[in-house]
């Protein structure tokens, strides 16, 4: 296939050393060279006979393709109208030949630059006002900004993940499930969840995302923990991925997640005993608490109680907290959590002066 761009590779190749009085007759012969590129190359691949052959023959027709778009764009002065035809000739070629044979192109491919200023523009046009909207909904800023950060560090050019094709449908799909979410009217939904689940599926595995998650996962557990309880139950979309040489999403909180409990079970060979409460994350934190309080532990500090609770004690969804989890106290955000202790109290206060009723008198 690479031999049908034979003429139009010489053409590109000499734009560097043509003199002003020859560019426009130049870039006029590269765009009528560009005329029935996708013809000759279509009769060729008819006939490959092997599918490794044609697979192998449409990735370097591909790649020639990217190469003389990259000169043609670093050389052409986009000003002059004679020398942006022929860039937009070449591209269209470039995106006929993506179109057609989008399965054989290797996803892990460097987007060339006219791909990545419409995605530009996308994110430009979209993203901000979308994480403004999302905002509104209480989801955490610090997941917000890390959106925003990774999107600006992926644009970067030189800079690690790459800007590739994976990303050219990836990074688009992406911001249009994000304006769905944050255009929900919907009342009395659970946005930070849901956007959550949104992430994993679309496998937003930048680092700094990751590493926010963990800090609130550390603050409180209980989200997470009822959100992963049945990881089996996302449907992550295939294929897809911020950063295709890294775990998926998924698979790196699970991983945190195992790692965090196993290094609060003791490393005896003997068996295992838990309490399974009937607790979540913030009511067996509270409990901790007030048991310290009332000093109903052998220690009086807390630290020291915890790590025995996270050895022993596990919440309703089975989970046992982190010393860190256990002893880390947000008031603004565990009132529900107090209702319900208190509630669990009046039940056993109830219950003792039913046994007792002389301490009524």
């Amino acid at each position: 296939m690479i031999t049908s761009l034979y003429h139009l590779m010489l053409l590109i190749e000499n734009v560097a050393h043509i003199g002003p009085s020859n560019r426009t007759q130049h870039f006029d012969a590269i765009a009528s060279a560009c005329t029935g590129r996708l013809n000759d190359a279509l009769a060729i691949h008819r006939q490959y006979t092997q599918v490794d052959q044609a697979i192998r023959g449409v990735q370097l027709y591909h790649t020639l393709l990217l190469r003389l778009h990259e000169i043609l764009y670093t050389y052409c002065d986009r000003s002059v109208p004679e020398e942006l035809n022929a860039l937009h000739r070449l591209e269209e070629v470039l995106e006929n030949i993506e179109f057609l044979f989008k399965r054989d192109i290797n996803p892990l491919t460097l987007l060339p630059q006219h791909h990545e200023e419409h995605i530009r523009h996308y994110i430009d046009l979209h993203l901000e006002c979308t994480l403004d909207k999302l905002r509104l909904k209480q989801i955490p800023s610090t997941y917000l900004d890390e959106v925003q950060s990774a999107m600006a560090s992926l644009l970067q050019r030189g800079k690690i993940p790459y800007m590739q094709y994976h990303h050219q449908h990836y990074l688009i799909q992406l911001i249009d499930a994000l304006r769905q979410l944050a255009d929900d009217e919907r009342q009395h939904k659970n946005w930070p969840s849901r956007f959550l689940i949104l992430m994993i599926n679309f496998n937003f595995n930048h680092i700094g995302f990751l590493n926010r998650w963990k800090e609130l996962y550390e603050s409180d557990p209980a989200p997470t923990e009822n959100l992963l309880r049945y990881p089996q139950h996302f449907s992550a979309i295939p294929g897809f991925a911020y950063d295709p040489n890294r775990s998926s999403l998924l698979t790196l909180m699970c991983q945190y997640i195992e790692k965090e409990t196993a290094d609060n079970q003791p490393s005896s060979d003997i068996p295992n005993r838990f309490i399974h409460s009937n607790l979540n994350g913030k009511e067996l934190k509270l409990w901790l608490h007030l048991c310290v309080k009332a000093n109903l532990t052998r220690s009086s500090e807390k630290k020291e109680a915890a790590e025995e609770f996270s050895k022993l004690v596990k919440t309703k969804e089975g989970i046992l907290l982190s010393v860190h989890s256990l002893t880390k106290m947000d008031k603004g955000s565990e009132f529900s959590a107090a209702v319900h202790i208190r509630r669990v109290l009046k039940t056993m206060l109830n219950e003792l002066h039913e046994k007792f009723p002389e301490l009524n008198g």
